[in-house]
């Protein structure tokens, strides 16, 4: 089983402020470039540097393939 984080810079460009709601937020889906990944051992690993990496400012994502946790 694989464990891995993909993560990529998200820019919010929206102008709203907290008392109005102009714009609704959409979902652009990053470039294949942008797009950054590492592999861990663990998944407890893999967590914790996901949770880093989304405090940073990046969307990040935990992702596994194969059965079992």
């Amino acid at each position: 089983m694989n464990i891995w984080v993909e993560w990529f810079r998200y820019e919010d460009g929206k102008n709203n402020t907290w008392a109005q709601m102009k714009e609704q937020a959409k979902w652009i889906p990053p470039k294949s470039t942008e797009i950054q990944r590492r592999f861990f051992d663990k998944h407890e690993d893999a967590a914790l540097f996901a949770k880093r990496m989304n405090d940073d400012g990046y969307h990040a994502t935990l992702k596994k393939d194969g059965l079992g946790y």
